[in-house]
Order: structure tokens, then sequence, then C-alpha cells
């Protein structure tokens, strides 16, 4: 039987000044929680449940059991390794490459990193995945086993939730107390298109989601291994505000059928606060947290990213509105806009306080690979390399809030990011947290329809124990007072509120190191003779190229499918032809002529005969004309255009991205520091 080990990379524990979201949480997790981690490997889990019953698969959580080296015992003999992360663990995801290769083990590599940016890894792996992995993962492991498989594995197109399948929690469930979360993912997609977020360039701005039925099976299957905590895995939870309802409906329902109820939190946006509704059954399903998008008070930057949901309300009273059901607010925040200033800090500050937003999380504006606020600053001219790095313009690879990869427009790069830190510090300061509290408390005008749920002991005497001897004098103060505040005010908060205070005390450890990051940046970008340089010139797909593509798609479509032997591989083919037919011209395509579709219609029939290993056939020839494509039969002829429409812009999207490593001119010139202006 053939074995394939999963794995999850972590950060260096040692290394204190890179922290992503559950590694902070780790901070205070092992002294209050008895936790290592912050939430269960979902994605594994899944993938371990696409993999046949004749393939055994183990998981790895380094956060768990601990970083993998060259010497580590794995104690089986594996043929397979994969590993997944997200950008932000770029260096250890290449890390592990190089450690199983040199072991002589083929590794594969997945997940939102590898999807958004795939040549940062080509050099380390000899299996990629990009995109998502329930249609690819299932057709590699069978090339696998026949003895035969390709470096790349592409889902071009958004898969069907449906065949994602429960998760083989049974794969981790002897380390299921070591997390503080366990996940249920519901649905995939966001139907905005803010400016910079690279969730709609991976997963789509249509709402896909998992059956009812599944997702109550999912919390029941981790309720009953012990899990206090469930993440509902949403891009946006609300996304589709019908199904929304009526699966909260049912979680309603379920969580009082248990013993003790679950507490759940998800990500969600701020439009939930017009839906009465809606805030009702969220805070009865018990969703002890909603994170929220609000980025910034200021409405012209919100303009600016295209956040209607957000500058087409009063932010203020809805945000009131959502946290007076007792909901508790985790709000997302940015700065560095092209409309900010440097008055936005204190903008931001005076916003947190006045709304109550408990534990922020604040982040400076970066552009992501790939979403239309890279590719508006790339053209220009305002991506910058990381002079540190060798992995081109992601600075998350070294800090995940305090460096950014933009060149803002009405401040010095120097001045944006010491005002971060000036924010940061501010905001996690004790005092500013406690009048946030108290402010989010006061708030609160109805108490959640909620089984009463049995205080645990343990966990209480241990954060308890945790107040009285770890924290420092004004920590300890701060959280006395709340404590007794919420007891006075709102009882049934107080476990709610001994969690945003653990957080806190999470937040406000990292602020030295992360002000000696920024620290440290400034100092490198304003040393003498020191110069930024652009990112390389990327070739875009040519706007004159994609709207006469989109009229040609369907003939394309039809053309390689009937050609092809396995139609498995149309649109990988697809993307392959449109790529090479854009190379060909490079910057010198200006607008679609009449000899461009003969042109396109011949690099298909060579791109067919490739597949199908038999070049001596050229074009389409045995083709059987009627045939319909599986994915098309049942739809009429209405939903078959629009298909094919949303086809053809994930191919155009799959093309860009392969674009980025084709270099039509010399890299850009470098440019004077930007940080100081």
């Amino acid at each position: 039987m053939k074995k394939v080990l999963l794995i999850t990379p972590d950060f260096n524990p040692e290394d204190a000044k890179v922290k992503d979201f559950g590694s902070r949480l780790r901070l205070i997790g092992m002294n209050i929680l008895d936790s290592k981690a912050f939430m269960v490997p979902l994605g594994l889990a899944t993938v371990a449940a696409l993999t046949p019953d004749d393939v055994e698969v183990d998981i790895w959580d380094e956060a768990v059991h601990g970083l993998v080296s060259d010497s580590t015992d794995l104690k089986k003999d594996y043929d397979l390794v994969g590993v997944t992360g997200y950008i932000a663990h770029i260096r250890r995801i290449r890390e592990l490459g190089q450690i199983f290769r040199r072991r002589g083990i083929p590794v594969a590599v997945g997940g939102p990193a590898v999807s958004a940016s795939p040549e940062h890894y080509r050099d380390y792996f000899d299996i990629l995945f990009i995109g998502e992995a329930e249609y690819t993962w299932p057709r590699f492991i069978a090339d696998w086993k026949a003895g035969s498989y390709r470096s790349e594995y592409r889902q071009v197109s958004k898969v069907d939730m449906a065949y994602s399948p429960p998760p083989r929690w049974d794969k981790v469930a002897a380390d299921i107390r070591h997390y503080v979360v366990g996940g249920v993912q519901t649905t995939r997609g966001c139907p905005f298109d803010c400016e910079f977020c690279d969730v709609i360039y991976i997963y789509g701005r249509q709402a896909r989601h998992k059956s009812i039925d599944r997702i109550l099976e999912e919390v029941c299957a981790l309720e009953r291994m012990g899990v206090k905590n469930i993440f509902l895995c949403d891009d946006n939870f609300i996304g589709n505000p019908g199904y929304a309802k009526a699966l909260l409906r049912e979680l309603v329902s379920l969580n009082r059928s248990f013993r003790h109820p679950v507490s759940l939190f998800t990500q969600i946006t701020l439009n939930v606060a017009k839906d009465d509704e809606m805030l009702e059954l969220l805070a009865d399903a018990h969703f002890v947290g909603l994170f929220i998008g609000i980025e910034t008070p200021n409405i012209e930057s919100l303009i600016e990213t295209n956040k209607p949901q957000n500058y087409k309300t009063d932010i203020v009273a809805d945000l009131k509105k959502i946290q007076s059901y007792g909901l508790i607010i985790q709000g997302g925040m940015i700065v560095g806009f092209d409309h900010d200033d440097t008055t936005i800090f204190e903008s931001q500050f005076e916003f947190l306080q006045d709304v109550g937003i408990v534990n922020p999380i604040i982040n400076i504006l970066k552009a992501p690979q790939g979403t239309k606020l890279w590719v508006r600053l790339h053209k220009e001219g305002r991506v910058v390399l990381d002079p540190k790095s060798t992995i081109s313009s992601d600075w998350s690879a070294d800090d995940s809030n305090a460096l950014t990869n933009i060149i803002p427009k009405l401040m010095t790069r120097a001045e944006l990011m010491s005002g971060y830190g000036g924010l940061v510090q501010r905001v996690r300061d004790w005092h500013n947290f406690e009048v946030r509290v108290k402010r989010m408390i006061s708030l609160v005008r109805r108490r959640p329809n909620i089984k009463k749920k049995r205080r645990h002991l343990k966990p209480v005497l241990r954060f308890l124990k945790f107040v009285l001897f770890t924290m420092d004098r004004e920590a300890r103060g701060a959280t006395i007072r709340l404590l007794f505040y919420t007891l006075r005010r709102a009882p049934f908060m107080i476990g709610l509120v001994m969690v945003v205070i653990s957080r806190q005390y999470a937040e406000a450890a990292q602020v030295p190191f992360l002000l000696e990051t920024i620290d440290e940046q400034i100092r490198l970008e304003t040393a003498k003779g020191m110069k930024l340089q652009r990112e390389q010139t990327v070739f875009f797909v040519p706007d004159g190229f994609k709207k006469p593509y989109k009229a040609i798609f369907p003939e394309l479509y039809k053309r390689v499918y009937q050609g092809l032997a396995d139609k498995s591989r149309t649109h990988d083919a697809l993307v392959e032809v449109t790529y090479d037919f854009l190379t060909r011209w490079g910057p010198s395509f200006e607008q679609f002529e009449e000899y461009h579709p003969p042109f396109l219609y011949e690099i298909c029939d060579r791109t067919i005969a490739k597949e199908n290993n038999n070049l001596q056939n050229g074009a389409g020839e045995n083709a059987e004309v009627g045939e319909v494509p599986a994915e098309m039969v049942g739809l009429t002829e209405a939903k078959a255009t629009i298909r094919l429409r949303q086809l053809a812009d994930e191919v155009l999207r799959n093309v860009e991205q392969e674009l980025r490593g084709f270099r039509p001119q010399p890299p850009g010139l470098e440019l004077e520091s930007a940080v100081t202006g």
C-alpha cells in the first residue's frame, strides 16, 4: 500500500517576529487553553478524504507535532509528501520541499499560496496543484498509482462544492485537544469586488456552498470529538443570504440539541446590519464573533477600493447595531489607500475607540499578486521589491502586517510604516483596550436566545492564574476592572470578554517586535545609496484581446473539447492555447485582426495533437462533431452561454498568472527610494 504524508507548515516558534494568526494565539493558548495550534488542518483533512482507501494517509501539523528537519524520524517510509500553506508560510513551504527532495521522496504542494503565485514554487517541488483540489487530487492519485503523472495539475473552473467530501477527522482525532477551534467550510467565493482582495482572485465572485445537511453533519462530527469552538470557513457567510438564513435556522436548532452548545464564528460583510432577522439568527445560533472587513472610516478610500457595502451606508451606526445583538466584531482595518494621508492614523484610532472594535486586525495596504490593485499599481510603477527577499514582491514572507510592497500616494513609505506602528501601539495599549471593551458592552441591547452554556472550571482557573501570576500590573488591572464591569452590565458575556482579553494580551505582546521590524525597514530603505526596485515588468492580457477573445471562445472551447482524447484536459489546453497565442505576439498586440482567428485555430490543433501524442494528425480531424461537453449537459442555452463566459474569464485569469513569468522586455529600471519622497 502506498503511503502519503500531508504537512501543514508552522513558523519557527522561536522567531517571535514572524507570527501568523494561530502563532500569536499560541502565546496565550498554551497557558490558558492547553492548546498548541489555532485551527484544525481542515484543508489537509479534506485532501485525505479525497484520497482512495487503498492509499494510506497521515497528517503532520508542525504546530502540533514539531518542525520537520532532515533528521526527523517520521516513523514510516512515505512514497509521497504533500505540503500546503498561505503566502505568509512561503519560506517554510519551500524549506519543506527541499527537505523531502533531499530524502528522495516526491513532494507536492498546493493551497492558497501556490494557487496565487505558482511561479514561486516550481523550483522546489515535483508536483504543483494550482486551484481547488476536489477534481485534480483524485486525478493525480490515479496517475501516480499508474506510474506516470504530470508536474502540474491546474483547476481552471470553479468546483461544485457537492464534490468536497466530509474531512477525515479521524486523521487528527488523537490531537484534537491541541486545537483552539475546529473548522467547517460552508461556502467559497464572494459577490463583492474589493480591489485589494485575493479571495475573488482565487475563489471567484459566485458564492458556492455545500448542502445544509452536509454542514450539520460536519458540525456534529466535531462536536462529538469534543470541539467547543467552530470557525465556519467562508469568504463571505452571507454571500447567498437565503442560503445563510436557512443554514442558521438549522444551526439554532442543532446547537440547542447539544448538551453544551458550541461557539461559532465566521467572516461576514457589513451589509448584514440591514437584516434584523439575520442578526437574531446569528446571535441565537451562538455566533460569538464576526470578522468584518471595515477597512477604513475614509469614504474616499472605500470608494477607491470599490467597497459599496461600506461607503453607501453609515458605518458607525451599522457596527453599533450589529454589536447591540451581543455579537462581537473583529474588524479588519487598512491604512495606506491612495486617499489616505498622514491624518488617517488618528482617524482610524478615534473610529475604533468610538465604535468599540475590541480586537481589530490592522494592516498596511498590500497588493497581492493577481488582484486588481496589483495590476493597477504595477502599471503605475508603484509595486516594489523587498530588498531583503528573493521572493518577488511578496513582503508577506517577512511580516504579514508591518511591511508593504506598494508606494503610497499621499505620504512616503516611511510615514506610512511609522504611522502604522504608532497606530498599532495606541490600539494595543491596555487603557485604550479597556475603553473599547466597555464601549462594546454598553452597546448590547439584546441577549442571545441560547441554551445556557456550562462554564468549564478548568480553563477559568487557568485564566485567573494567568491574570494573577503572568500579566504585568497594567494588564492585570485592566482585566480585573473589565471582569467586574461585565458582571455588572452583561454577565452572560463574561466568557467572551475573557476571550477578547486573551487576544489582547497576545496582540500587545507582539507590539515591540512589530515596532522593531518597522524601524529596521525604515533604516534599510533610508540608508545612503539605497534604491528600491520596481517589480519586473509584466505582460498583461491586452485589453484589445479580451472582448474578441470572449466572442470566439465558444468555438475554441468546442474545437479543443472535441479534438482531445482526454476530455479532462480541455481547460488546461485552452490556457495553453491562449498563452501561446499571446506570447507569440507579445506587447506588440494592439487589437484583434481578421488573421488572428485562423492563427488561434492553428495553435488549437497543434495543442490537441501534442496532447494526443500524435503530431502527424494535425487538426481535430477525428472530432465527434455532435458531442456535447459533459459540463454543459442539461444546461439551457442561456445558462450554457453564462457558463462559457465564466470559463473564458477563468482561462484569462490563469493565462495572466502564467504571463508573469514571460519577459518581453528588460526588467524595470531602479527608482529612487520612496521612503523619503
